[in-house]
């Protein structure tokens, strides 16, 4: 389901809930996670961890593909991520198309 930005948050993006695992590979270890929701900018992920906020590190959302993020925001275990590299960074484009949850390879 979408939901709108509220008036008043700095997110001006909609978001799509989705339950994608994920691996977060930060400083060459690798954390199992989930994506909770997306956006054409961010993602939503929830890691019981501690992360920095603009420390980079790679999201792998298991089979569908690697993306370098950044953390914008924190609030463990969430964390709110900016897309930075990745061959399809419209990821709620995509979700609409592969549904909420996990996609499988064709």
């Amino acid at each position: 389901m979408f939901v709108k930005a509220e008036e008043g948050q700095r997110r001006v993006d909609d978001r799509l809930d989705v339950l994608w695992g994920a691996v977060a590979i930060i400083e060459g270890k690798k954390y199992t996670c989930e994506v909770a929701n997306i956006s054409t900018a961010g993602v939503l992920m929830k890691l019981d961890e501690d992360i920095e906020e603009k420390h980079q590190f790679l999201l792998d959302v298991q089979e569908l593909n690697e993306y370098a993020v950044e953390v914008a925001w924190s609030n463990r275990p969430f964390y709110g991520l900016k897309l930075l590299v990745g061959e399809d960074l419209k990821l709620k484009d995509y979700a609409d198309k592969i549904g909420l949850n996990n996609p499988e390879k064709p």
